[in-house]
C-alpha cells in the first residue's frame, strides 16, 4: 500500500490533534482577563482561541481527508490488512518521537531549568531526526550543538529581549 493510500496516517493524528485542541481550548477559560488601559473585545483569551481553532479545524480536516481515503481504498478493492495501525505508527517513528521528547521537554523545564532541559531537548531531536546508523559518528557534534543552542537561547532570551526563563533546581542563570 502505496504512503499516499494509508488512511491511518491521516486519522490517528488527527484524532490525537483533536483531543489535545479540545483539552487546549478548555483550559482557556481558566486564564486570567487583563483589563489593561480600558475595555477591548480582544483580551488574552483571542489568541489562545484562534490557535485552539484553528488546530481543531485541521485536526478536524486530518480526520475527514483520512475518512476519504478510507472510502477511495475500499471502492477500489485495495484495503488490506498489511499495513497494521502498528506498521503505520513505526513509519512514523520521529513524529511520535519528536512529540514525546517536546512534552518531556515541557513538563521538566520548571523544575529542571531551561538551559539544561534545551540541552537535552535538542541533542534527543538531533539524534531522532538522524539515522541510527549514523548516531556514533554524530553524537559529539550534536551534544556540542545542543549546548551550544541552549545557551545561546538563555542568553538572547533572558540578556537580549528580557525574557524571564526558568532556572530550574540547580539555579544556571541566575
Amino acid at each position: 500500500m502505496k504512503k499516499r493510500d494509508n488512511y491511518k496516517l491521516d486519522i490517528v493524528p488527527g484524532v490525537v490533534l483533536a483531543l489535545f485542541a479540545l483539552f487546549y481550548m478548555s483550559q482557556i477559560p481558566g486564564i486570567k482577563v487583563f483589563k489593561g488601559l480600558g475595555s477591548t473585545p480582544l483580551n488574552n483569551h483571542f489568541i489562545p482561541w484562534l490557535w485552539g481553532g484553528a488546530l481543531l479545524t485541521l485536526s478536524l480536516w486530518l480526520i475527514v481527508r483520512g475518512i476519504l481515503k478510507y472510502r477511495r481504498v475500499k471502492a477500489e478493492g485495495k484495503l488490506s490488512n498489511e499495513g497494521s495501525l502498528l506498521k503505520s505508527l513505526s513509519d512514523e517513528r520521529e513524529v511520535i518521537l519528536s512529540f514525546i521528547a517536546l512534552i518531556i521537554y515541557v513538563a521538566f523545564m520548571e523544575s529542571v531549568g531551561f538551559i539544561i532541559m534545551t540541552c537535552v531537548y535538542v541533542f534527543a531531536q538531533i539524534l531522532i531526526l538522524t539515522p541510527t546508523e549514523k548516531w556514533a559518528k554524530n553524537i559529539i557534534p550534536a551534544l556540542i550543538t545542543a549546548v551550544i543552542t541552549g545557551c545561546l537561547l538563555f542568553y538572547i532570551f533572558r540578556s537580549v529581549l528580557n525574557v524571564l526563563l526558568p532556572v530550574g533546581m540547580f539555579g544556571f542563570g541566575l
